[in-house]
């Protein structure tokens, strides 16, 4: 019985595991993600534009999580918006699971760069790493093409909301 207990106990959290590792990362296209900037009142959205293959990407992504946990007593939420090809999807939900991402991520549904670049920005040449700030109580929208430090990402944060 003490056997066939633990042999239970061992399923039950292989399979929420399992399912908690397909969870899917959401498809999005722009004019939804538009949709739920303008919807965000007080909220400063702070959006990286990224993909899977781009080291610079990566590497500051973890700046990202830290600018969310150290300011979450305030209405900020960070997104992560990948421009991986929509093929690769479930490469892209594998990466999110195995990194730990705690802010969310979404895979931007969108066929033609060159009639979705210039909606997110007119500055925006299409390189990636890229942000963008935005809130719309305060008027506000900022876009950056470049890699953050923390510190540099932290300082942009702050000058929008004060």
């Amino acid at each position: 019985m003490k056997r066939f207990f633990v042999c239970a106990m061992a399923l039950t959290a292989l399979v929420a595991w399992r399912s908690e590792a397909q969870t899917p990362v959401p498809l999005i296209t722009l004019t939804e993600l538009e949709g739920r900037l303008a919807n965000g009142k007080d909220t400063t959205f702070v959006v990286n534009l990224w993909a899977t293959w781009c080291a610079p990407c990566v590497a500051e992504m973890p700046y990202f999580e830290q600018l969310q946990q150290n300011h979450g007593d305030k209405p900020l939420r960070v997104l992560f918006v990948s421009l991986d090809a929509k093929k690769n999807h479930g490469n892209v939900s594998k990466f999110v699971q195995e990194k730990g991402f705690k802010s969310e991520v979404i895979l931007l549904d969108e066929r033609n760069e060159q009639e979705f670049i210039p909606k997110v920005s007119t500055e925006w040449s299409g390189a990636i790493p890229a942000t963008l700030f935005v809130n719309t109580e305060k008027g506000v929208r900022i876009f950056k093409e470049r890699e953050f430090d923390y510190r540099q990402l932290e300082d942009s944060y702050l000058a929008i909301i004060q």
